[in-house]
């Protein structure tokens, strides 16, 4: 199950990098950071041209989450609403 939580703009050269995950945790915040890490969840990030000037990237944050059926996967959209569910592709 994918969820969008959320989207921020970075240079481009800071994609793939540790910079990358920063402006990730900033943007989502340490707690809903902090538990896709510790259930081994994986971020799906969606890179695309910047609206602000060429050099920026827009990256939009996803979250995967392989079993949706378990107890910590029910609770995380009600841990954070801001999360909303889409199709996986």
């Amino acid at each position: 199950m994918r969820y969008f939580v959320g989207q921020c703009d970075f240079k481009w050269s800071h994609r793939g990098l540790k910079a990358e995950q920063l402006w990730v945790r900033r943007e989502v915040g340490d707690e809903l950071y902090k538990e896709v890490e510790l259930r081994g969840w994986k971020w799906f990030l969606m890179h695309s041209q910047s609206q602000t000037a060429d050099r920026f990237c827009r990256c939009d944050i996803y979250v995967d989450i392989p079993d949706p059926d378990s107890k910590y996967a029910t609770l995380f959209p009600i841990k954070f609403p801001q999360a909303k569910i889409v199709r996986a592709k």
